[in-house]
């Protein structure tokens, strides 16, 4: 069985109907069938955006099926974990700037499907 880790846009595009990756991500629907991942960075900006763009009953209802559905991986339990983070937040900075490519939010994707190893 494949393993996919979910990132926030897409669970944000198959819940919001507006969202301009709806179909996009109706279309790859299979892969909830799947073993899908999360981590706790990625339930708290989907919370943060389904209780923003929704409300917070929506929110609630999403925040159960995600723990329900989903394996929610424990980055904060990782040995260094900020640390560890930052290291690659900070690989990610445009070559004619020093602004960053890649939220910390996508680098701790990247660390956790690493250190889990899912990546």
């Amino acid at each position: 069985m494949k393993k996919y880790f979910l990132d926030s846009s897409f669970i944000m595009a198959l819940v919001l109907d507006s969202d301009s990756n709806y179909d996009k991500a109706v279309n790859l629907k299979y892969v909830l069938k799947e073993n899908c991942f999360i981590n706790n960075n990625v339930l708290n900006e989907v919370l943060t955006l389904a209780g923003r763009k929704l409300n917070i009953y929506s929110a609630k209802e999403i925040y159960y099926n995600l723990i329900d559905s989903f394996e929610v991986l424990n980055e904060y339990s990782l040995f260094n974990y900020n640390s560890e983070n930052f290291k690659i937040f900070e690989n990610y900075v445009g070559s004619n700037s020093n602004k960053t490519k890649l939220s910390f939010t996508d680098s701790s994707i990247i660390l956790t499907m690493n250190k889990f190893q899912y990546l």
